[in-house]
């Protein structure tokens, strides 16, 4: 069918939560920790950029008594991370007409922080993310914009959800024919664990966002166009984000789960000490290095796989070392995280942080709480395992899954001090195929 742009209308649909107060402000700490945006359904076919959705708003932080916090003080926010996704701990989208959840993304402000270093590079980062999502590397030249404050007058931010179902790089029907309207709904994590520092903890800081605003690009179809997509089903694919929360603890520790998923992309992990959890002086997001790295595997049922060698490294020569600039890399390790977050080759990655000349790729002293208390350069390192970039998936729902790593019994040595908590990350390709007879959803 070939386009007629007299029959496509571009609007800018800009939406208010449903649930709004008075003062239309939402903290966790005054007892409104959710926000729900709804986009109706339209009689015509109606085709939403998701993309390009953005979620606007203003950030303030306070001490618990109401007061301006210091900004040379340590109030800090995870700046891969980035401000407004340090306070997001789950994203649910639903669709009206099923009337059930299309995507669930549990974990958000720990999925984030891999997505944005994985996939993005410090020009990226330092410029638009900036912009958007308040994104800053972890390094000693970004600290300064990595306060919390702006005291009363708040900061503002558009971002995006990073969620599968909104980011496929397809437009979206919403009319009666085929998702029949979007339910939006964001819930925020307590403000211990969105600022963080020494000073944040002692005053207690507090997080509100207010003036909120909800903003996607809309095509309305009209004649012929109209008529066309009426009578054709519509598919709309996407990779859903799944995650699950473990613990390790030993130098050779396994991770062993059934996922369930019968379409899985690829999978990723990152890691942080789980003596830092809910403490408002550690960071909460931070991409941790559990160690010093010696063996990763990957298997399903007992067997190695989709590799069928283990991951080496010769990490352990980094100790001969005196200087702090040189740094044996995870080489195998990286190449396959990243793999992982683009699910694409490696060879097709033309932007990360994880490079030889940048901090967050490490250097011999890279501590296992780096960048705990906000006052130091940060790390980005993760696990990962690319199962399939181009077909239909790989079916774990009924295999069991796992992941070895062996590592320094230093670093990892059966103390609770040193436990390290592990966020599983699943990529499973969904497909919704849309109609007026109804919807049916492949996952």
């Amino acid at each position: 069918m070939s386009a007629n742009l007299n029959e496509v209308s571009k609007k800018y649909l800009m939406l208010n939560p449903v649930n709004a107060t008075s003062g239309g402000a939402y903290s966790s700490n005054s007892g409104l920790p959710l926000i729900k945006f709804d986009i109706s359904s339209a009689d015509m076919p109606t085709l939403l950029d998701l993309t390009n959705l953005r979620i606007s708003g203003k950030i303030t932080v306070n001490t618990s008594t109401g007061a301006a916090i210091t900004e040379t003080d340590n109030h800090f926010y995870d700046g891969m991370c980035g401000r407004f996704s340090n306070l997001v701990d789950m994203v649910t989208v639903s669709s009206k007409r099923l009337n059930q959840v299309v995507e669930r993304v549990n974990n958000y402000s720990r999925i984030v922080p891999s997505l944005v270093s994985g996939l993005h590079n410090a020009n990226d980062i330092h410029t638009a993310l900036y912009h958007e999502g308040d994104h800053v590397s972890s390094t000693f030249l970004s600290r300064h914009v990595i306060a919390a404050g702006s005291g009363a007058t708040g900061k503002s931010f558009s971002a995006p959800l990073y969620c599968g179902v909104l980011n496929s790089g397809q437009d979206l029907d919403i009319s009666k024919n085929g998702m029949g309207g979007l339910v939006l709904e964001i819930l925020l994590k307590p403000s211990v664990s969105c600022v963080f520092g020494s000073d944040a903890q002692t005053s207690g800081d507090v997080v509100v966002l207010s003036d909120l605003v909800l903003t996607v690009p809309q095509y309305e179809l009209s004649g012929s166009m109209a008529q066309s997509r009426m009578a054709e089903q519509n598919q709309y694919s996407f990779n859903s984000l799944s995650s699950i929360f473990q613990v390790i603890n030993s130098s050779t520790s396994v991770v062993a789960f059934t996922p369930g998923l019968s379409r899985v992309s690829s999978i990723f992990m990152n890691f942080m000490n789980t003596n830092e959890m809910g403490n408002q002086l550690f960071n909460s997001c931070r991409l941790g290095n559990i160690g010093q790295v010696r063996e990763l595997r990957f298997s399903k049922n007992g067997r190695l796989y989709p590799i069928s060698f283990r991951l080496e490294t010769d990490e352990q020569n980094n100790d001969a070392l005196s200087t702090t600039n040189s740094y044996r890399a995870r080489c195998m390790i990286d190449r396959n995280y990243i793999e992982a977050l683009n699910v694409k080759r490696y060879y097709k990655t033309n932007r990360t942080s994880l490079a030889w000349n940048d901090w967050e790729s490490g250097v011999v002293n890279r501590s296992q709480t780096q960048n705990r208390d906000g006052t130091e350069p940060g790390t980005v390192d993760g696990f990962g395992i690319l199962f399939d970039a181009y077909g239909s998936g790989e079916d774990l729902s009924q295999t069991i899954w796992s992941f070895e790593v062996e590592a320094s019994g230093t670093d990892l040595d059966g103390s609770a001090a040193n436990a390290q908590g592990v966020y599983v990350v699943m990529l499973n390709k969904n497909t919704i195929f849309m109609n007026a007879n109804g919807i049916e959803v492949q996952r």
